[in-house]
């Protein structure tokens, strides 16, 4: 019976990495924003710096756009950090737009603030 129950929790323990490995790859991954490049100009409503991932609002021709940036370790290893924005500030996002039209948020690599280029995925140039 302990040989049974020890096989019962080596693959109830499999299973559960094997979920969690699951959900880590679908939180990392940009499935959901297109592969073509996105830039877009406007003026910053709001900002949000916190995990899982820093956020600003901003207005572009009367609309708000969601930005979804880096998470804050990676935001602040760019060099940028929520003192140097504020509301206001007009900011260009590089990056891909969410696939879904209607959805108006972009997957932000970089950010111009100024004249300073913040690079948050240097990766994925």
């Amino acid at each position: 019976m302990t040989v049974l129950k020890l096989k019962f929790s080596k693959i109830l323990l499999i299973m559960g990495l094997c979920l969690l490995a699951n959900q880590a790859a679908s939180h990392h991954g940009w499935p959901w924003y297109t592969d073509d490049e996105f830039t877009l100009t406007a003026t910053v409503v709001q900002i949000q710096f916190a995990n899982p991932h820093d956020r600003m609002s901003v207005e572009a021709d009367g609309r708000i756009w969601n930005l979804l940036l880096s998470p804050p370790s990676r935001t602040r290893r760019a060099g940028l950090s929520e003192d140097m924005i504020q509301v206001g500030d007009t900011i260009t996002a590089y990056g891909h737009r969410h696939g879904d039209t209607d959805n108006l948020e972009m997957k932000t690599e970089r950010l111009q603030v100024g004249e300073t280029l913040y690079n948050l995925y240097p990766r994925r140039d």
